[in-house]
């Protein structure tokens, strides 16, 4: 049997999903005795007396001959080793020793082979945790074109375009509050485009809705705090359905201002999100679909920005960002003769928008001539995904024009 598989891999917990081909339906797992619980503690047991690996249960905790490794999370972080009963195990053998006894919950004769496809979320795009995760997928027996890694929100964007469309007829919210942050994320879609892209955009709340908020003898306050949270973010938005997920939301405090909220629009609540989201990426890279959506997280470029030049008559377009791309790593440099304008002109493409715009820097103070001796270097960069800084330097034309040494710098929102 050929496996497609979603883990939310957690600090505290992990969850397991699988997809069913047959239906389209997500099915959770069980991963311990107890049928009903479908999230295990994010820890791996030693048993000195099965010389193995076992899934963690608290009633491993404080027995001879059980080595509990509860900080599993951490040390996948971090790439530590740990020594165990006099030897060294490194973090990808007690990852692959947890996956498999993950998927020995899957089903007792589920190998390496069986697993078509496999995706693995995790909070945030860590480069070290995600390495480190790959590696021990790979131990395990599972290549590396057989498994992919994604974070929350990324995870989250593709789950929403697997509901009914009229879940995602407008934009859609996602409410996070757990012990490290309480934050909001909007999607938009660009449902004009091939493929369709789906822009993820947030807003940090921490300061404002806080977890030990939580630990008041009433609730009132967080109750307003986050009744305000909503009142800035969802005023005169169109939104059709709203996402609410995280330890914070484990209470019922959250129900009267929910509610309030649900006017037109549809609210889901749960902590088995992320693991869903997982099982339908799976789906869509490993069965097919992927192809369909263009995912743009919080750290990717919304917009595309390129140069227009001519070049043997021909016009063309210098890219230095790409719809998609990391902000961080867009940018570049490149030089043009200016004859007969002192103007640069810049190609950009919204992921939202059909059409394109245009954003033109004039560089103030340069001769116009015709005799295109005008030469500049041209450097952009992006420090965020909302902008890009233009810096162009006039580099002269050799023994014919020397430099003036100006220099022009330019912010272009994008």
């Amino acid at each position: 049997m050929d496996y497609i598989i979603g883990i939310d891999f957690c600090r505290d917990f992990t969850q397991l999903c699988l997809y069913n081909n047959e239906t389209g339906a997500i099915d959770s797992v069980p991963l311990s005795s107890d049928k009903q619980s479908t999230r295990i503690r994010t820890a791996i047991t030693y048993s000195e007396e099965q010389n193995d690996w076992l899934i963690y249960s608290p009633t491993h905790e404080g027995r001879s001959g059980m080595t509990v490794i509860s900080n599993l999370y951490d040390l996948a972080k971090s790439g530590e080793s740990v020594t165990v009963g006099g030897e060294e195990y490194k973090i990808e053998i007690l990852l692959a020793r947890f996956f498999r006894r993950l998927f020995f919950s899957v089903d007792r004769s589920c190998e390496s082979k069986d697993i078509k496809g496999i995706t693995v979320t995790v909070k945030n795009q860590d480069p070290q945790l995600i390495s480190n995760i790959g590696a021990g997928l790979e131990y395990y027996g599972i290549p590396s074109e057989r498994y992919r890694i994604c974070d929350h929100i990324e995870s989250f964007m593709y789950y929403v375009v697997m509901q009914n469309k009229d879940i995602w007829i407008s934009d859609v919210g996602l409410f996070v509050f757990d012990e490290e942050e309480f934050r909001y994320y909007v999607l938009r879609f660009g449902r004009k485009q091939k493929p369709m892209s789906i822009v993820a955009e947030s807003t940090d709340f921490s300061g404002t809705v806080k977890y030990d908020m939580l630990n008041e003898e009433d609730d009132i306050r967080i109750k307003y705090a986050f009744e305000n949270v909503c009142g800035i973010m969802l005023h005169k938005q169109n939104i059709s359905a709203i996402y609410a997920t995280g330890a914070g939301f484990d209470g019922s405090w959250a129900d009267e201002v929910l509610k309030k909220i649900s006017s037109g629009r549809r609210i889901f609540r749960g902590m088995n999100l992320y693991v869903k989201a997982a099982a339908y990426v799976s789906k869509l890279f490993f069965i097919g679909g992927a192809e369909e959506f263009l995912v743009i997280g919080e750290d990717d470029l919304k917009s595309s920005m390129s140069l227009r030049a001519v070049s043997h008559s021909e016009l063309k377009e210098i890219p230095f960002g790409k719809v998609g791309q990391k902000y961080y790593e867009a940018g570049g440099s490149t030089e043009v003769i200016l004859d007969n304008t002192n103007e640069i002109d810049f190609m950009l493409h919204n992921a939202l928008k059909k059409d394109s715009f245009y954003a033109i820097m004039t560089l103030e103070a340069l001769p116009i001539r015709k005799n295109k001796t005008n030469r500049v270097s041209v450097n952009v960069r992006f420090p965020s995904r909302n902008e890009a800084v233009v810096t162009v330097k006039d580099v002269g034309f050799g023994a014919v024009r020397p430099t003036d040494y100006r220099i022009w710098e330019q912010v272009i929102n994008l």
